[in-house]
């Protein structure tokens, strides 16, 4: 039971990948390749690691609200200036340094190649478009025709998934080896291509983002800023889609950004929607 697993985006509603994957391994069904965008790098990340689904689990239902650390100085800095600038001189509504330093000591500080397990995290350069596939072996794939796309395993994992997770203007953008990246939503939001690339013949992607739900609760900066992504991101992961073999939708689209006390129920929801549809899962990737 050779497959590749595709991990899209999704704020905290990505911690429904952990329900997904526990799901899979009741099955016996452990993926051979991953991938991830966004939330789907923290998972995919951690994954490689050697966590299991289960202690993943306690690990995502243990967080607070601290991951979530606002950039008050750059605010008030921001606010002061106003009047006298053209620029905000605030780059990110959270600066991202306590889930970078949770990522680096859950990751032991593992570099890229270090890793061991096949696996792709996407994140974009700001300053000239470029997609960054952070992976364990550069030397799988050739370098994208006119320097789109260009493939990285000099790097630590936990700065991998930090930059990937950088939704614009909502986190900090994360300076790695000279590239100033964001989140790799931007361009591939669900890396399935990745997979085809590092060998994977059967690809399950899970796509937790936007397919057109009516949200009534974007009431801030913040949130209009992750549902505009979002939003640009659906024809991107639809796209993506179609190129795996079956893709997962567990339809969760009401949990915001900021709900981290709904952690626990995102992951609840994921692994239900995984076995609601297990058969159609096992049916198209094993036949």
């Amino acid at each position: 039971m050779r497959f590749g697993l595709a991990l899209s985006g999704g704020g905290l509603r990505g911690m429904a990948h952990i329900g997904v994957l526990k799901a899979l391994w009741e099955e016996g069904m452990k993926p051979s390749w991953i991938s991830g965008a966004s939330a789907g790098a923290i998972v995919s990340g951690i994954y490689v690691c050697g966590y299991t689904p289960e202690r993943m689990d306690g690990i995502a239902r243990s967080m607070d609200k601290r991951i979530l650390d606002i950039d008050y100085g750059g605010l008030i800095k921001s606010v002061i200036t106003l009047p006298f600038r053209k620029d905000l001189p605030i780059t990110g509504i959270y600066k991202g340094d306590y889930v970078e330093d949770m990522f680096r000591d859950l990751t032991g500080g593992r570099m890229m190649r270090e890793i061991g397990f096949p696996i792709a995290i996407t994140a974009v350069d700001i300053n000239n478009g470029q997609t960054v596939v952070f992976t364990d072996d550069r030397s799988r794939f050739s370098d994208d025709e006119g320097g789109r796309i260009v493939y990285r395993d000099d790097a630590p994992l936990y700065l991998a998934i930090r930059a990937s997770i950088a939704i614009p203007v909502v986190f900090r953008p994360r300076r790695v080896n000279g590239q100033l990246l964001v989140d790799g939503g931007v361009t591939d939001g669900m890396p399935v291509e990745a997979l085809r690339k590092m060998g994977a013949q059967k690809v399950l992607a899970v796509n937790l983002g936007y397919s057109g739900q009516r949200r009534d609760d974007i009431d801030s900066i913040i949130e209009i800023g992750n549902q505009t992504l979002d939003i640009m991101v659906g024809d991107i992961n639809a796209a993506s889609g179609r190129k795996a073999d079956y893709v997962l939708n567990p339809q969760i689209y009401d949990v915001a950004l900021r709900d981290v006390s709904r952690i626990g129920e995102c992951i609840d929801r994921g692994y239900t929607a995984a076995i609601s549809h297990m058969d159609e899962i096992k049916e198209t990737l094993f036949r």
